[in-house]
């Protein structure tokens, strides 16, 4: 079967395009395209946005102990290889400080980020290499459409997401390197920014983190969370139409549950913090190691003045 240079562009590194890679034809257009009826008006952390990464936001604006979090310190994006000249001057003029990338080294060899030369970047990779999501959905592409039934029918896709999340929370590795993003975070004098591939997932529970330590209600997480479906829509469908055309993939639903984000994967991944360490706050102290003293760096960092700073108390997520 002859595979089309655009659709090799989404394969290159295992199939990337099954991580939300953006397809190389895909236009800006396309990219940011939004599900229809998901938003009815300009999402928080709206105003920072990167052409050729779609699901690019700054966290700021959302609740947080009585006040909200303050803007332009903390920003949460999907890849960085393809940004424009203008993305990277949006980079510097938002004051980004520090990359840190969550993607796996075949990820960031397939796709390196290209960034400006004057802002530091630090790999901490989340991934697990006997069973690398990114490998495993390249196999399931390449494998072609009955491989795809074995591996995601019956609701496996959405299960092996479940799985994932749970896993983000038991792995030593993983916890030590969201625990290094979050002391980044609070000793960085300026902005972090930080991604993974489709910004969603490993980016996504690393935000839900750092939201219960400033004391986000559960609500707003979740909607910070989902949001993701929303921005990335447009990559997504222009991914399996490509996908399809070519007949790589012959059933796209298999593929829908994990180029998306769904409350329950999140709440696998609270349950387990409660499962394994007791809450979530012990999940942080604990699991993650980090001390008061980092916790309040954090608060008073990222709260807007006036807003309180005390304990948080999320052990009703995930429940």
């Amino acid at each position: 079967m002859t595979i089309s240079r655009a659709v090799r562009g989404t394969l290159t590194g295992v199939a990337a395009a099954l991580i939300a890679v953006l397809p190389v034809a895909a236009t800006p257009a396309a990219m940011a395209a939004p599900s229809i009826g998901v938003l009815h008006q300009a999402p928080v952390g709206a105003g920072f946005t990167l052409q050729a990464a779609p699901n690019a936001r700054d966290i700021g604006g959302v609740s947080a102990n009585g006040g909200k979090i303050k803007a332009g310190l903390v920003y949460r994006t999907d890849a960085l290889n393809r940004l424009t000249d203008a993305d990277q001057q949006t980079l510097t003029a938002a004051g980004v400080a520090e990359v840190i990338d969550f993607r796996s080294p075949t990820e960031r060899a397939a796709s390196p980020d290209k960034i400006p030369a004057s802002i530091p970047a630090k790999q901490l990779a989340v991934y697990d290499p006997n069973n690398d999501f990114y490998v495993f959905f390249g196999k399931a592409v390449q494998g072609g459409p009955e491989l795809q039934k074995q591996l995601l029918g019956d609701g496996k896709g959405a299960q092996y997401m479940r799985d994932y999340y749970r896993w983000m929370v038991t792995d030593p590795t993983a916890r030590a390197q969201f625990s290094q993003a979050l002391g980044d975070i609070a000793n960085t004098s300026g902005a972090v920014l930080y991604h993974c591939t489709a910004g969603k997932d490993r980016t996504g529970w690393m935000t839900a983190i750092l939201m219960s330590i400033l004391g986000t209600p559960s609500n707003a997480i979740y909607d910070n969370y989902l949001l993701s479906n929303d921005r990335l829509a447009g990559a997504n469908k222009a991914t399996l139409d490509a996908l399809v055309a070519q007949g790589l993939v012959t059933d796209r639903t298999l593929f829908e549950p994990v180029l998306g984000v769904s409350r329950d994967f999140l709440e696998a991944a609270f349950s387990q913090a409660s499962q394994s360490f007791g809450s979530m706050d012990k999940f942080v102290s604990e699991g993650l190691g980090i001390d008061a003293a980092t916790v309040k760096k954090l608060q008073d960092k990222l709260i807007e003045k006036g807003a309180g700073t005390g304990s948080f108390d999320t052990g009703s997520f995930g429940k």
